[in-house]
């Protein structure tokens, strides 16, 4: 390869970098983690909108004061798309957008199944301390 043509792919490389930058994230219990570290400098507004049709109305987000903070944990999210971004308050930076999240809840079926399964383990805990219980007290 011609060195210019290493220059071009590697400056293509680094175009495309920028966009690859926005994680994608799936939750599957309504609540996600933003890491911030390179932005938490320069940003200090977090905008979280849910996409309709496939378009985010930014006008519509939700905000989130973020001064100083490395890493978000939000949650309270229906299930659908959402696109995260930070923002300057003032003006100075312009918009980064750093994820985009994919919210699908646990069906109520799986919810309950779980549900059972931890009571009927507690319940056979609770029986066995009991049944020990009495039968040390007996032997004793």
């Amino acid at each position: 390869m011609g060195g210019a043509t290493r220059l071009l792919l590697f400056w293509l490389l680094m175009l495309a970098g920028d966009a690859a930058a926005v994680v994608q994230l799936e939750s599957r219990e309504g609540y996600f983690v933003l890491n911030m570290e390179d932005y938490s400098t320069n940003y200090d507004g977090l905008e979280i909108v849910q996409l309709v049709e496939g378009e985010a109305d930014f006008s519509k987000a939700q905000t989130f004061d973020i001064t100083g903070q490395r890493q978000v944990t939000l949650s309270g999210f229906a299930d659908g798309h959402y696109q995260a971004r930070l923002a300057d308050r003032e003006g100075g930076e312009e918009a980064v957008l750093i994820a985009e999240i994919h919210v699908r809840h646990r069906s109520l079926y799986q919810a309950l199944a779980l549900f059972l399964v931890g009571l009927l383990a507690f319940s056979l805990l609770v029986g066995l301390l009991i049944v020990y219980n009495r039968k040390e007290a007996q032997d004793a």
